[in-house]
């Protein structure tokens, strides 16, 4: 998998809608399917290195193998941030952890990737997917704090982290500076806060089981819709493997 598909409103709209439905589909895991937190790691594990293996050896780079790559990832790091509360680790002390490894991942992500993604996206190598799984670990964390911890309540913190998000979009995106690391994953890690408060007002709401296939629906249609008939490799082209 080389690069991004283009960062634009249908990455960003397409990104909020799997932040979302990750968060239901690892609960699903977890309880539905009565894997737990950690005993579904290891097949997701085998799903995303067989997505990453069909990626590589296409005849055309397409955004579907990228989107598929991230519900997968979004779902695995929805259970491990849960992890931390099977343990019973606080949460000065989970968020403190993830937060450092993620700031280290995404300075290490700045330093390798600066200058190798296509006009308009970024580079998608392994540190890109180590930025994305602890992003995701911090947000299931952050938004059960905000939701919990700090009594906002799922749809009060999904609300607070969707004008933070609106917020960092108006100011990022006047001068196009999103596509630059350190914006660029903030975003995100907003974006995987916020999608765990909705993905649990939302089951809150409607129950697990209808919220998982309601989300689903929205983030496939989405994909669909926007990306289906779209191959990566008609706009931009093909970079050598990494």
């Amino acid at each position: 998998m080389r690069n991004l598909p283009g960062i634009d409103a249908s990455y960003w709209l397409t990104l909020v809608a799997a932040s979302i439905f990750g968060t239901n589909t690892g609960d699903f895991v977890a309880r539905y399917l009565h894997l737990g937190h950690l005993a579904g790691l290891p097949y997701m594990a085998l799903i995303f290195g067989a997505i990453l293996l069909v990626a590589r050896w296409a005849r055309h780079s397409h955004a579907l193998y990228f989107w598929a790559a991230i519900i997968t990832m979004r779902t695995a790091a929805t259970n491990v941030g849960d992890a931390f509360h099977d343990f019973h680790v606080p949460y000065r002390f989970s968020i403190a952890i993830v937060l450092v490894l993620f700031a280290a991942s995404v300075l290490l992500y700045r330093r390798v990737s600066a200058s190798t993604g296509q006009q308009g996206t970024v580079r998608v190598n392994s540190a890109y997917w180590i930025c994305m799984m602890l992003a995701g670990i911090l947000g299931t964390i952050g938004g059960d704090f905000a939701s919990f911890r700090l009594g906002l309540t799922p749809l009060g913190a999904a609300c607070v982290f969707g004008a933070l998000i609106a917020a960092s979009f108006w100011w990022f995106g006047k001068t196009a500076a999103l596509l630059n690391p350190l914006p660029y994953w903030a975003t995100v890690a907003l974006i995987r806060t916020g999608g765990t408060a909705a993905g649990d007002a939302l089951a809150e709401v409607l129950r697990l089981a209808l919220s998982t296939a309601l989300t689903g629906l929205v983030f496939v249609g989405l994909v669909l819709y926007f990306y289906a008939f779209q191959s990566t490799s008609k706009t931009q082209p093909r970079a050598a493997p990494t």
